[in-house]
């Protein structure tokens, strides 16, 4: 069953890291998203950093974080669809254009929630969800210049890794997050400082192995020493990330698909969060900032990351969705309370009257929608049908469609039928959605 994680981890806050080498003193969670950082959805980033790439808010599990969902402020140029052209997730990053890493531990493409056997019911969830990932090593964000302790500046990484490249290990030390790298480097070029081999003093370079898709590299590196004692090899970097999304349904036994489309790794590279471990928390809504034209709405809420409100662990991050098992507390409560619904083949779905069924108001409702054109042959399979919200109770509280809600599932004639994934930036009544036997 999706092996891609051996746990998987995240939520919309902004648990990230940026550290040039080591980690700021100021690292804390943020009580707030103020603004869009990256430009996809689950994630949304406070942009504020001491060097201007972002400064991802960075903690533990065990603390409270408010959040928000997010997917940025650019959209992606698309399909026409009577909205002007353009759409956005509104759950994380990455749609079927991402890229996804094949390892020895990665899950095949058809080893969703089915395994290759039909499901013939599942109940639609709606919930909103704190998601929690750390990565699978060290998420290079991009290189930069530092100055050394003589004011002169550096840049020991350019063209050594990029952004997108997973650190490894340091002199076949491994390293699983950004204080383990940091202590990696800084305690080798102790041990240079303190040598008293004179041919030691010449070489002073760090030996770093990484993953850049599918294949390990590896690269020698110059540390600098800055003006605080300590050194730093000029990478900006991330061991986590957090976010906020929907959950779309789950089995009789606790299998659940959630958000539609894949958690980007919040990079410039687009390419699928490579993940160790994941975790699903519950949240509590405090926001709805309403969307608007060429502004998409989206969430906000308060998620605790600790024992208590944890309700789920995730093992698949996939271009189709994130995928897990819910808690045993969390399935019994939940199917006492969810309907459980068949699922409708592609060719069951038709235009016409659906409903969307959501905790965008603090309760689970359902909301009317209108499927307005069917692809049953999508290339992009999370935009396999377009949607237009109909109901006026949804527009009037958040304007349409939010980041943050992708993964609502949606039921026509008695079945579900697929899940919400995309706004239309021009109309954020318009979306897109993907076919459910895609999820499954």
């Amino acid at each position: 069953m999706r092996k891609f994680f051996g746990k998987f981890v995240s939520v919309t806050l902004a648990a990230v890291v940026i550290a040039m080498f080591a980690l700021s003193s100021d690292d804390k969670w943020c009580s707030r998203v103020d603004k869009a950082f990256d430009e996809s959805a689950l994630g949304s980033f406070l942009n504020e950093s001491k060097a201007g790439y972002g400064r991802y808010a960075t903690g533990l599990p065990g603390q409270a974080a408010s959040v928000l969902a997010d997917s940025g402020e650019n959209g992606e140029n698309g399909e026409n669809g009577g909205n002007g052209g353009t759409e956005q997730d509104i759950g994380q990053t990455a749609d079927t254009a991402s890229t996804h890493r094949a390892t020895d531990r990665d899950y095949e493409e058809t080893d969703k929630i089915s395994d290759g056997i039909s499901v013939e019911g599942v109940y639609a969830c709606g919930r909103l969800t704190g998601i929690y990932e750390q990565t699978e090593g060290v998420l290079v964000v991009n290189t930069t210049e530092v100055t050394d302790e003589d004011g002169k500046k550096v840049n020991p990484a350019d063209k050594k890794v990029k952004c997108g490249d997973y650190i490894l290990s340091v002199n076949g030390r491994t390293v699983a997050d950004k204080e383990e790298l940091s202590e990696a480097v800084n305690d080798i070029m102790k041990e240079y400082d303190e040598s008293l081999d004179e041919s030691l003093k010449d070489k002073r370079t760090v030996s770093i192995k990484f993953l850049r898709g599918s294949e390990e590299m590896s690269a020698d590196i110059a540390p600098v020493r800055m003006d605080d004692g300590r050194y730093y090899m000029g990478i900006w970097v991330k061991d986590d990330l957090a976010g906020i999304g929907t959950i779309t349904y789950y089995t009789k036994d606790g299998r659940f698909g959630a958000l539609g489309h894949g958690i980007g790794d919040g990079t410039q590279s687009g390419n699928l969060l490579y993940a160790n471990s994941g975790d699903l928390y519950s949240m509590k809504l405090t926001k709805i900032k309403k969307g608007k034209s060429g502004a998409p709405g989206e969430i906000g809420g308060v998620v605790y990351f600790g024992k208590k409100s944890h309700i789920g662990t995730l093992d698949c991050n996939s271009n189709l969705g994130i995928y897990g098992q819910l808690d045993s507390d969390e399935l019994s409560e939940y199917a006492a309370e969810d309907t459980y619904y068949p699922v409708a083949g592609k060719d069951e779905i038709h235009t016409g009257r659906a409903q969307m069924i959501s905790e965008i108001s603090g309760k689970l409702e359902k909301y009317n929608l209108e499927i307005t054109n069917i692809d049953k042959k999508a290339t992009d399979t999370n935009k396999g049908m377009e949607l237009k919200v109909t109901d006026d109770r949804l527009i009037e509280l958040s304007g349409g469609i939010v980041q943050g809600t992708s993964g609502s599932p949606i039921i026509q004639d008695g079945k579900i039928i697929g899940a919400v994934t995309h706004v239309f930036v021009d109309d954020p009544t318009g979306g897109y959605g993907i076919c459910i036997d895609e999820m499954l």
